[in-house]
């Protein structure tokens, strides 16, 4: 049954603030997420916390196993090579079919993600949130909503690596104009209607974000056999 009212109001809150921890880093890799614990903290009911974990489930923030219940993603190398492959995979299959079948809304919706990118102020929720929407809006054309829905947990999910990442590992200062020329690179190959090309830069984009998880699941996976 549908929840209404009320207690949907009361799990979306729920949900949007243990979500927000989690891609802040308030919990770290495979640390357990204990429902009646977190219904403390959040104020809310076990079972409207468990519906909130099943959702973070759902978007591989978390992952859930019988008998040992919810747990952070863990930063193992296998665990991000494995996402990183899908999202080279499905993102380049959804920017593909976007310049195929994106018209002019498409384009026009791409540019504004851009300019909003280029204003914001990077390292805040502000650029974090215009990032996620200028990758999103270069899928947006793609015609198919579940392949869209699954670029977007993907990406959320590899964007907790990168967050690790940053703040655990030093990274030159080079780096933030280098994703802004990517950034605008790729848009103009999209503008082109150059999808070959469109997918190589994106590659090329996403292999910075690949290597930065890499290195810190490295370090992470060292330091617990040290």
């Amino acid at each position: 049954m549908v929840r209404r009212g009320g207690a949907q109001t009361l799990l979306d809150d729920a949900y949007a603030r243990l979500r927000a921890d989690v891609l802040e880093g308030a919990y770290g890799p495979g640390e357990r997420l204990v429902p009646a614990e977190l219904a403390a903290r959040y104020g809310v009911g076990s079972g409207v916390l468990r519906e909130a974990l099943g959702r973070l489930a759902s978007e591989h923030l978390a992952t859930f196993e019988p008998n040992r219940g919810y747990r952070v993603i863990d930063a193992g190398v296998r665990q991000v090579e494995d996402l990183l492959g899908l999202r080279r995979i499905n993102e380049g299959a959804a920017l593909r079919l976007s310049i195929e079948r994106g018209g002019a809304d498409y384009e026009a919706a791409a540019l504004a993600a851009h300019h909003r990118l280029r204003s914001a102020a990077r390292d805040t929720e502000d650029g974090r949130r215009a990032h996620h929407d200028f990758h999103m809006a270069l899928l947006s054309g793609c015609g198919n909503e579940r392949l869209l829905a699954l670029c977007e947990d993907l990406f959320e999910a590899s964007e907790l690596y990168r967050r690790w990442s940053v703040a655990a590992l030093s990274r030159p200062a080079r780096a933030s104009r280098a994703a802004s020329n990517e950034h605008r690179a790729i848009l103009d190959a999209v503008l082109a209607h150059d999808a070959d090309e469109a997918v190589r830069l994106h590659e090329q984009h996403l292999q910075r974000t690949v290597d930065l998880a890499l290195a810190y699941a490295a370090d992470v996976e060292a330091r617990s056999t040290a």
